[in-house]
């Protein structure tokens, strides 16, 4: 492998731009060429580009290309999402940063929809990059361009970079009327594309690969259909190291204590003000309410608490003699225009009845902004940053509203986000407070600037894994003062489903960072019960797959006991299962599978879950079955730890009147680690239950299922869809 030339002049650009590359990330980018120089990858075995969201992977995949050219590579293919405002944005990227090779006519880079006919002088003397987004007029373009308008190009070494690799580029359908299996039309494409090509690399670049992992190796076709299956497995993969000042999943989704700026980033939403925001419906929410209003309280706290959160830090940035920032704030409920508009107009509500309210001097506006500063300066104080003076800070949030300083917009079209770009093919920020209202076209690569509050309500019945990962805008680099007043409100449920997602994708990173798997993820074959099925190549639902790492918990919470009686007739019943070895040694004792399984089974109608709170008894199930007949030593199979303790007197929820969640001490999951093999523990922790800690006045076992601290990371499905039309659709 070379280095120099272009990647060392990149670097260099880089640097004087105040963002030097940083060792880790240049290894990443030696690495990945070298692997793509050394790996058979091609149609069927690609590489792979893992990032976090927003952390980098282009920054990464433009370093690639660059070290690439360096080695032999003479022409890249960057494909995008199929939205001119991603394919803009990289068109703009790329020339920006590329910017001194093509001053010094070493280098052209084309959007394929506007490809002039390419002269010897372009083909031979220069390094070529076309960009196009993964839709059908720009996928025939580019496939033309190779196969027909200069097919010279065939034969020189192609780099195919295949960006947000799992939209499109794998997609199943069956044939309408029949059992038939057939591919979606952008990945027949992209096929033809490398079929075109004499010896293509192929790097795919995602933060959501997990359809692209679980592709089988081989297909077997069943007799008489048409598809033929071509696998598409990385063949290798390496990760985009996270900067210093990323804030993603484990800061929203981690456990924090209460002196942790990080607790507080979220903020509940009830089901009941989401209806309410979906469809216009002005028996629910009325104007002469906007200030006042149940169904509308967590929406108008988070504007209120938005604009004092920027005013903040525009007080704080000031005093330390910086210039003051805009910032801006995201609400994603719906995908439908229609809803759109109706929450444009309710938020247009809101932030116009605060502005009367502040030139009326009406009290509520100084309750409501009070309320804000008061939710902020607990986790300013956390972080450790000083508050502004209360007096002054409530001026400036008035000022903000009365002068027109909050303004909002609807995104919700390539034309409408057209419009609102800046040079960089980002989300131009007009004031100081801008407020975005839209749907699909807020995921997935664009770029919001300054982030500080994320309104989420997007809760289909079936959350597709990779898409709603992809719609956490609020992830990125962010400054820590600004993490402090950031804010996330979502409904318990999608918090819950996003937590699981960040679970999920900590321990896909975990296993490649630490060699624990050489792909990352268990394929578990269909055991008898039908709990634990195999992994099929299509989009893999949330809603069906439980992931644990190493040590890692399975717990029920946000619950309610049953009844005294139904306690206590589970309680007997649980007491004839409970090994008294178990309960008198106050250690973990060696039980069968079943056992435990058994258990877990007798204490599940116990409790009874609040809205937007669940916990999938049939996963944990399969979890236990999975790590002690499947995972474990041969010589350790069948079996499972048990430890068992009375006397706990945990309350319901904690203070903040949040539901507790960690029943376990520490210490105890700390001694969990030294058990010896690998067996998964199932720890039962009987609570007295007493009124006063919000229970129902009776005793009850709490379950938490514990990973084996040796395991490696494990996914399991529940269930199989052998097609799923979601919203990555390329028709």
């Amino acid at each position: 492998m070379i280095l120099g030339g272009f990647y060392d002049r990149l670097k260099a650009y880089r640097a004087e731009g105040g963002s030097a590359e940083g060792a880790e990330l240049e290894a990443c980018v030696e690495a990945t060429v070298e692997a793509l120089l050394s790996s058979e990858t091609d149609a069927r075995r690609p590489g792979m580009l893992l990032g976090k969201i927003q952390s980098g992977k282009t920054r990464a995949f433009l370093g690639i290309i660059a070290s690439a050219f360096d080695n032999g590579f003479d022409v890249a293919v960057v494909l995008t999402k199929g939205t001119k405002t991603l394919a803009q944005q990289t068109v703009n990227r790329i020339s920006r940063e590329y910017s001194v090779f093509r001053d010094a006519e070493e280098l052209a880079v084309f959007d394929i929809m506007n490809v002039p006919n390419l002269t010897d002088w372009e083909i031979d003397g220069h390094k070529l990059i076309f960009v196009a987004k993964k839709e059908a007029n720009n996928m025939r373009r580019l496939v033309k361009l190779f196969a027909e308008t200069h097919p010279r190009l065939r034969a020189k070494r192609v780099l195919i970079v295949d960006d947000e690799a799992d939209f499109a580029s794998i997609r199943f359908t069956k044939k309408k009327g029949s059992d038939d299996i057939e591919q979606g039309r952008i990945a027949d494409r992209i096929d033809e594309l490398r079929r075109e090509l004499s010896n293509p690399a192929v790097l795919q670049v995602t933060a959501t690969p997990y359809s692209l992992y679980l592709q089988p190796d081989e297909y077997e076709r069943p007799e008489g259909e048409n598809f033929t299956f071509e696998p598409k497995r990385p063949v290798f993969t390496q990760i985009v190291p996270i900067h210093g000042g990323y804030v993603g999943g484990d800061e929203y989704f981690g456990e924090h204590d209460e002196e942790a700026p990080e607790y507080y980033l979220w903020h509940p939403v009830s089901e009941d003000e989401l209806t309410a925001l979906k469809k216009e419906d002005r028996r629910r929410v009325r104007t002469d309410e906007a200030l006042s209003s149940p169904r509308t309280e967590a929406l108008r706290h988070a504007l209120v608490t938005f604009v004092t959160a920027a005013a903040l830090r525009r007080l704080q940035q000031k005093m330390e003699g910086a210039p003051p920032k805009r910032y801006s704030m995201i609400v994603h409920v719906e995908t439908a225009r229609a809803s759109h508009a109706w929450q444009h107009t309710v938020a247009k509500e809101i932030i116009d009845g605060m502005a009367a309210a502040a030139r009326a001097n009406d009290v509520i506006f100084d309750q409501l902004v009070e309320r804000s500063i008061d939710d902020l300066a607990r986790s300013v104080t956390a972080g450790g940053w000083n508050m502004p003076d209360r007096a002054q800070l409530l001026r400036e949030v008035r000022e903000a509203f009365v002068k027109g300083g909050v303004v909002t917009e609807r995104v919700n079209s390539d034309n409408d986000v057209q419009a609102l770009l800046d040079e960089n093919a980002e989300l131009r920020l007009r004031t100081p407070f801008n407020v975005f209202i839209g749907g699909q076209i807020l995921d997935r690569g664009i770029t919001v600037p300054n982030l500080l509050a994320f309104f989420y309500g997007r809760s289909p019945k079936k959350m597709q894994q990779d898409t709603v990962l992809q719609h956490a805008r609020m992830y990125g680099a962010r400054p820590r003062a600004d993490l402090a007043v950031s804010r996330f409100y979502t409904t318990p449920s999608n918090y819950g489903t996003l937590k699981r997602i960040h679970e999920f994708d900590s321990a896909l990173r975990h296993a490649f960072l630490t060699g624990a798997h050489d792909r990352g993820v268990a394929f578990v074959m269909k055991d008898e019960s039908n709990r634990v099925v195999p992994c099929a190549p299509s989009k893999i639902l949330v809603s069906n797959i439980v992931s644990l790492r190493p040590n890692a918990a399975l717990v029920p919470f946000g619950f309610q006991t049953r009844s005294r009686t139904e306690l206590s007739r589970i309680g007997a019943n649980l007491s004839k299962l409970i090994p008294t070895a178990a309960l008198e040694s106050g250690d973990p004792v060696n039980i069968t599978c079943e056992e435990a399984v058994a258990l877990l089974s007798a204490i599940e109608p116990s409790v009874t879950f609040e809205g937007g709170y669940n916990f999938d008894w049939e996963a944990a199930r399969a979890a236990i079955e999975y790590y002690s007949k499947i995972a474990s030593p041969p010589a350790s199979r069948g079996g499972c730890w048990l430890y068992a303790v009375t006397g706990r007197t945990m309350s319901r929820k904690r203070t903040g009147g949040r539901f507790s969640d960690s029943p376990l001490s520490y210490q105890e999951r700390t001694a969990f680690r030294s058990l010896p093999g690998s067996l998964p523990i199932l720890a039962l922790l009987q609570q007295e239950g007493s009124e006063e800690d919000g229970w129902r006045g009776a005793p009850f076992w709490w379950p938490v299922l514990v990973a084996p601290a040796r395991s490696v990371p494990s996914i399991f499905a529940t269930s199989v869809r052998e097609s799923e039309a979601g919203e990555d659709d390329d028709d």
